[in-house]
């Protein structure tokens, strides 16, 4: 059984700090005081040490503090299993398909049985390995043709062998399947093994206890070790949602959490209403609201762009509707920019006075705007996400994303920040990796890309604080030092505004405060 999160209720005098607030009313301080887990006084240290005279002190030796960072849209549930129960075959380090094949083959004696083998790469694997291709199904028999294995190359794209190919019954049905994916085939209408959209088919990974281990380790040595102390989340089942319900009620996850529920892949609108009055803990676990795919990865699986709609404009327009009409907020993912049109249409729709008082988001919209629509989305009020990370990993893809940052703020259009971490980029993870790509703006070969587009680095820190936590109305609460907030905040090893920003590479994150108490220190 894991350990309990001890003391998230905990008073503490942290002073000699050189705090970056977040907060435009008070940006900079050298102390703050947390009584019961919220920030109570910002000020010197006398003024925090005359109001919390008896509190623990910590001592920062001049260190530079942070609010802890939120990550506005991650899969933390599967960032957790995929690292765990999930065999890492990425490109780098593996350069062909050979090399990835025999990586499998060493793993399948850890994975006795006739359960899936699942099996991560990256984005554009195509483009990264010497065959310059995916695996077919054939390659795939080779490695294991009497149990399922899939090898995906990012959450939408992946290989499956035959054994899988009709387990998910997609042999034999055509173009399309269920979730309006794509099941390539060859010229005698066999199917490949090259598919979309099966990420929602494959069974999740682990044993229920295996869910709650790596659920709970992975809050600490994956996202707290990143500074990470409030994550927007994905998870993959109701039962996943019930199961974190549990561990935080015995304080054992080390990380807030917000959900959101995938739908109709993980429940409809009426199992979500459902869902969204049952028992929360409020500023630990809360149900957020619902996230709808409008399009899934915007090409066909091989990089040739292709509009993957999963809803006609109208009966995207009816179901914002619907869910705005309920409550919920709701996030409509796009990896194109039409599907990001779609998406503002209809929250405008739903919102036509243009407010959008539910804050309704377009998931990666910052990546993939036509800033031809920018009026489009300053009349609708819908808030873009953005995943820099995206412009070092996936700009291999001629369908990639821009992610006109500079412009968007320029045009007062709110961004939220967050990881996309799934597991198919593992540094992804990382806020400051994030904020870094923000900044430099910089591909994996070092080559500048859309320059023009760079941010500074308070804006990009923003983008993972107050922009998160507004994003899924928490920027009371979360994303700055200000009193009222949680006591959320974490040491850097190095003042990311000293001397100009020259990157990241020797800025590591010290130690992370959840409520005051710590919950993740360098060794």
């Amino acid at each position: 059984m894991a350990s309990t999160v001890n003391g998230l209720n905990a008073c503490v005098a942290v002073v000699n700090a050189n705090v970056w607030t977040l907060d435009d009313r008070n940006p900079r301080t050298s102390a703050f005081l947390i009584e019961q887990g919220k920030i109570t006084v910002v000020g010197s240290a006398d003024e925090v040490l005359r109001a919390g005279p008896g509190a623990p002190l910590l001592d920062c030796g001049g260190a530079t503090v942070l609010p802890g960072f939120v990550d506005g849209h991650c899969h933390f549930e599967l960032t957790c299993l995929t690292t765990d129960y999930w065999i890492n075959v990425h490109t780098p380090p593996h350069a062909s398909l050979e090399s990835i094949a025999t990586a499998i083959r060493e793993k399948l004696d850890d994975r006795p049985g006739t359960d899936w083998i699942l099996c991560r790469s990256s984005f554009a694997m195509q483009d990264k390995v010497a065959e310059g291709r995916l695996f077919t199904r054939q390659d795939l028999d080779a490695i294991s043709s009497d149990r399922p294995l899939a090898v995906f190359a990012s959450l939408h794209v992946a290989s499956l062998n035959t054994r899988a190919l009709e387990n998910l019954e997609l042999w034999d049905i055509g173009s399309n399947h269920a979730f309006h994916g794509l099941v390539h085939r060859d010229e005698a209408g066999l199917p490949t093994g090259v598919v979309t959209e099966v990420f929602m088919m494959v069974p999740s990974s682990g044993s229920d206890s295996e869910f709650e281990q790596a659920i709970t380790r992975h809050a600490r040595d994956l996202f707290n070790a990143a500074g990470t102390t409030m994550v927007n989340t994905m998870p993959e089942s109701l039962k996943q949602v019930d199961l974190q319900r549990q561990l935080h009620l015995e304080n054992r996850i080390s990380i807030r959490q917000k959900y959101y529920l995938i739908s109709p892949g993980v429940a409809t609108l009426d199992e979500a209403e459902h869902v969204s009055q049952a028992v929360s803990i409020p500023g630990r676990f809360e149900f957020g609201g619902i996230k709808v795919f409008v399009n899934g990865c915007g090409h066909d699986g091989l990089g040739v762009a292709y509009e993957d709609l999963k809803w006609t404009q109208d009966s995207l327009d009816s179901f914002v509707i619907d869910a705005d009409r309920r409550g919920f907020q709701v996030w409509l993912h796009s990896l194109t920019a039409h599907g990001v049109r779609m998406a503002a249409r209809a929250i405008l729709r739903a919102a036509p006075l243009g407010n959008n008082p539910r804050r309704h988001r377009i998931e990666h919209g910052a990546d993939f705007i036509d800033l031809a629509d920018l009026d489009l989305i300053r009349d609708s009020g819908a808030l873009l996400v953005t995943t820099p990370q995206f412009l070092h990993s996936m700009t291999t893809d001629p369908t990639g994303p821009t992610a006109p940052l500079r412009s968007l703020i320029a045009a007062g259009v709110r961004i939220v920040g967050g990881t996309d971490s799934t597991g198919t980029v593992p540094s992804s993870v990382s806020i400051l990796r994030n904020v870094d790509t923000a900044v430099r703006r910089r591909r994996s070969d070092g080559s500048a890309f859309h320059a023009n587009e760079s941010i500074d680095v308070f804006s990009a820190l923003k983008l993972f604080t107050v922009g998160s936590s507004y994003g899924t109305f928490s920027e009371d609460l979360a994303g700055r030092i200000a009193v009222g907030a949680f006591g959320d905040f974490v040491l850097l090893t190095r003042d990311l505004f000293a001397e100009g920003f020259q990157g990241v590479d020797d800025v590591a994150v010290q130690s992370t405060y959840l409520g005051g108490a710590r919950v993740w220190q360098e060794e």
